[in-house]
């Protein structure tokens, strides 16, 4: 009875290639991993073929089996072949010495590596229409459906000035007094409410008399006398002189 048939760990647009026990340290390999990750197939071979590093001969080999793989085993377009992954890890490492100085010895280290590349064909993005993409980028209008009804209707509390503020509330309650009374009846308390309201707003609002210092305020103490007394002369020359004669008018 034979085994079970092992599942495809990769996907039916991806192949692979390994290289195993390659006689450099792993920090070297993936400097020249490195430079053909994410590449399309046909340019990482290119680059490789140019590399001055001695294992870029043997990475290549490995990509081009990958590609190979890829064309032979599972029907993929080479000219759409991507490098998707080339992953780099640490193998055997072979342990040997040296004589040094005063019958000394010291280690020496050869280490290996293994490395899998994958390539993968370029999959078609999906067409996405100018038209949607327009259309989606006009913002949609506001409705008033959308707004709520006491947004709408909301004025804010305190708006203009404080002299705004007090005229409406005077107004109101003259409103709310006005409302309270009978119809057809004459409510003199009323009147005289709204009246006293508005007196005292007006009081409240009114801007003083003298605005200045005392200098303006004598200035127009002067004045208001002299045109007092240019109006008293003027009478006065006006008027009709006495008959001194004692006749009467004919």
């Amino acid at each position: 009875m034979s085994k079970p048939k092992h599942e495809r760990a990769l996907a039916d647009h991806e192949a692979q290639a390994i290289l195993s026990n390659v006689r450099t340290s792993p920090r070297k390999l993936n400097l020249v991993a490195a430079m053909i990750r994410n590449l399309p197939a046909q340019r990482a071979i290119a680059t490789l073929t140019f590399s001055k590093r001695r294992i870029a001969h043997q990475v290549r080999k490995t990509l081009e089996s990958a590609i190979a793989n890829a064309e032979n085993n599972h029907q993929l377009d080479v000219d759409r072949l991507i490098v998707t992954r080339a992953e780099v890890g640490r193998s055997i490492v072979m342990r040997r010495f040296h004589a040094r100085g005063r019958g000394r010895s010291a280690r020496i280290e050869k280490w290996f590596s293994h490395m899998k590349i994958v390539v993968a064909e370029k999959q078609d993005e999906p067409e996405i229409d100018d038209d949607v993409i327009e259309g989606a980028a006009i913002p949609a209008p506001v409705t008033s459906a959308a707004i709520p009804a006491d947004a709408m209707l909301a004025v804010p509390a305190t708006e203009g000035t404080e002299a705004e503020a007090a005229e409406q509330a005077m107004s109101a309650d003259a409103a709310e007094v006005a409302d309270e009374a009978p119809a057809g009846e004459h409510s003199p308390g009323a009147d005289e409410t709204a009246m006293e309201d508005h007196a005292h707003t007006e009081a409240t609002l009114a801007v003083p008399a003298t605005e200045g210092g005392e200098a303006e305020a004598a200035e127009q103490a002067m004045s208001a006398d002299a045109a007092e007394a240019a109006d008293q002369q003027a009478a006065d020359e006006h008027k009709t002189p006495p008959d001194q004669s004692g006749q009467g008018a004919t």
